[in-house]
């Protein structure tokens, strides 16, 4: 067992002496430390002649991201400062330059920093001029065997993507470099129900007074130190007697706990809580049972690639929250800062991870590996003190099929299982407190893959999509044996391609053709119904994550691009290609499928679901018998049909609760109306036009190859 209280910081960062700044925002959740300033207007070119102004956070492929190719290569960036001592210590903060990226200050090269989606720091000591500073960042996306992700089935897109900050301390100040983007780490030493044990660290660069106050949420001061005349290492043990712990979902706490020296002042957000994990009994979250069932997101929107606003995550968390889901996997990189200071408010437990995708063959360097370690210190270092982060992610589906001659040669299991233990061994070094763990594809079934040390063995399994079309039955058997052979285990991803506007009413169709082109929303109902039942037999599954709350773009990935809403005149949109569809909502965010509202009625206990399902299916054959399916949380629900009351049913009579099925309904020849209302009153209702019965698909419009499936 693993017990932790952990931090976290409602931090930004900030503004002072910048030509581009701003204003620093009341509320904690954007709160900027001293000294610091946004750094968000820049000058932006790809070839060194053509400028244009843009905002950051800012990717070059927002525009070309869903398409057939995008750009990979070097693009570069330009803005300037303001220093009225160019004597004074200076600081560039970058949160994420993808994928590598050099920096100059005033023509000379300042740093060359590999990995695009953690924070790092560059000192500008030596290379300022009084006045005005010009700062250019090159940015680069070009493959590069020796950078994590060599391959991944999302875009590796470029830019500045994430804030970038300038730090322009007083004389006294805590050190950027040291303990990452809050410039302090709060430690667990022990946590209970009786007590909190904590150890704060930091740098204090010249010598100052430091000041250690804790405040709780209302801002009352429950634990105060002063230490004389401080220099370098600082560290200091304290306690709290009965903390408020943060206790997820129900009751996600915050205490601060703030640093002071001279005109100086770093502070973090904290939540005190304990957790286990457990092969038999699952997760625990401060000695209860707490079932982690979630999704996992990409850092994506239409139009912006990776580079989102702070409002736009915003919107996003709004979805988390209506989902009502109690873990995310932020995959397969670590993500915007903001977006775990979001999960630390909301009570969301979190895994995250570095971005060490697909590739490990026979060729890997010494220096691939380096990057390995590097990425996985910065992101620990720079996100350590947020209570939502409960696991640090090592790999994921490092597997033969995806280790080519184009890579580094055939995957090289042995190395896999000999990295994977010297990667753990270093994680933990840098934190003892959390679990540490990886995601494999092959249910451990590579040579040696039996040996691999973790905290935690995370399985994506895709039962009938990639494999087993039309039979989603594969996973619990799958995730019996990893817990067996391997440890305490969880379902990383799962789901299938669902495009919520192509459509078949033939049910029998639904399972009996596999087709690329059309990703039929019927299918995926299915598939999630089958998996969410399985599941929730399930509890001794650590986490589970669906794969994925919002559709992205995979450049070059053609399909689910036919469009049907009468299941008879299938056309082609060429608008959904290069998409990856198995999302719960599109990317564009205009329209939640009909599984989220399966997940939201099994998870958000706040709010009464009554959703029925095939909605954007219109019309079905006259007299030609079908079964509705309703997703709700209701104690009850009553069909009525043409506004006459059918049946009432008392339960689902299923697993999950929530999958409701009216079978046996048919459809008038002037059409019906369909309602299912719930015991309090909520409803809802479909219309369905009138077809004249057909057989089969109709495959008028249909250029692609439909292929039946073996399964």
């Amino acid at each position: 067992m693993i017990k932790l209280f952990h931090l976290t910081l409602a931090a930004g960062l900030l503004s002072i002496l910048a030509s581009c700044t701003v204003p620093p925002v009341p509320d904690a959740l954007r709160y900027v430390p001293t000294g610091q300033s946004a750094l968000t207007e820049w000058e932006f070119s790809k070839d060194g002649s053509n400028w244009e102004r843009v905002a950051v956070p800012h990717s070059y492929n927002g525009i070309d991201g869903q398409s057939a190719t995008y750009y990979r290569g070097p693009a570069t960036y330009r803005t300037t400062v303001q220093i009225a001592d160019p004597a004074t210590s200076a600081f560039l903060i970058f949160e994420g330059a993808a994928q590598a990226a050099t920096v100059y200050v005033n023509g000379k090269k300042a740093s060359v920093h590999k990995g695009g989606y953690t924070a790092f720091v560059v000192p500008m000591a030596g290379l300022l001029l009084q006045g005005k500073n010009l700062v250019e960042v090159i940015c680069d996306n070009t493959e590069d065997l020796e950078l994590i992700p060599v391959s991944s089935d999302f875009n590796k897109n470029g830019g500045l993507h994430n804030p970038v900050w300038l730090y322009v301390p007083g004389r006294v100040y805590f050190d950027p470099s040291a303990y990452g983007l809050y410039r302090l780490h709060v430690t667990q030493t022990a946590v209970t129900d009786a007590r909190a044990d904590a150890t704060v660290q930091a740098i204090l660069c010249g010598k100052a007074d430091v000041t250690l106050k804790v405040r709780d949420r209302t801002g009352k001061t429950v634990y105060e130190d002063v230490q004389k005349q401080v220099s370098g290492a600082y560290h200091h043990n304290f306690s709290l007697a009965r903390p408020h712990l943060w206790n997820g979902l129900e009751d996600p706490y915050l205490y601060t706990v703030e640093l002071t020296a001279g005109s100086d002042k770093a502070m973090t957000e904290v939540g005190f809580r304990y957790y286990s994990v457990d092969r038999e009994k699952g997760f625990s979250l401060n000695g209860h049972p707490y079932a982690l069932r979630g999704v996992s997101m990409h850092q994506d929107m239409h139009l912006k690639a990776s580079a989102l606003s702070y409002e736009e995550m915003d919107a996003d968390y709004e979805v988390v929250k209506e989902l009502g889901c109690n873990f995310l996997r932020l995959a397969h990189y670590p993500h915007n800062d903001y977006a775990f200071r979001l999960c630390d408010r909301l009570g969301i437990v979190v895994q995250t991870e570095i971005p060490w995708v697909n590739i490990c063959g026979v060729r890997a360097s010494e220096a691939y590996f380096d990057n390995i370690h590097a990425q996985m210190e910065e992101m620990i270092r720079n996100l350590y003190n947020h209570p939502s982060i409960v696991f640090w992610g090592m790999w994921n589906e490092l597997d033969s099929w995806g280790n080519t001659d184009r890579f580094q040669g055939p995957l090289d299991a042995r190395r896999v299982v000999n990295e994977s233990a010297r990667l753990y061994n270093y994680a933990k070094t840098l934190d003892s407190t959390r679990f540490v763990g990886l995601t494999d594809d092959s249910v451990f079934g590579r040579d040696f893959y039996t040996e691999l040390k973790a905290d935690y063995y995370s399985e994506n399994r895709y039962h009938g999509w990639y494999y087993n079309y039309g039979v989603f039955s594969g996973i619990t058997e799958d995730m019996v044996r990893i817990k067996e052979t391997m440890g305490p285990a969880n379902i990383s991803e799962y789901g299938v391609g669902i495009n919520p506007f192509c459509h078949t009413w033939k049910e029998e169709d639904i399972r009996r053709y596999r087709d690329d082109a059309r990703h039929m929303e019927e299918y995926g109902n299915l598939s999630h119904e089958a998996h969410a039942q399985q599941i929730a037999q399930m509890p001794w599954l650590n986490f589970t994550s669906l794969w994925i709350l919002f559709d992205f773009p995979v450049a070059d990935r053609k399909e689910g691009y036919m469009d049907s809403s009468d299941g008879i005149a299938y056309t082609e949109n060429p608008a959904r290609l290069y998409m990856n569809d198995k999302g719960l909502v599109t990317r564009d965010r205009q329209t939640k499928k009909d599984v989220f509202y399966l997940y939201k009625s099994w998870w958000n206990h706040q709010e009464e679901t009554v959703y029925i399902t095939g909605r954007r299916l219109t019309a079905r054959p006259a007299g030609e018998e079908f079964t509705l399916t309703v997703y709700s949380n209701a104690p009850s629900l009553t069909l009525l049909k043409d506004g006459e009351p059918v049946c009432t049913k008392d339960n689902s009579g299923e697993p999950t609760g929530v999958i409701w099925k009216f079978q046996g309904l048919t459809v008038g020849p002037s059409g019906t109306t369909f309602t299912v209302r719930s015991s309090s009153g909520k409803e809802d209702s479909v219309h369905f036009k009138s077809l004249s019965p057909r057989s089969g698909l109709n495959l008028s419009g249909f250029s692609g190859t439909l292929s039946v499936a073996a399964g």
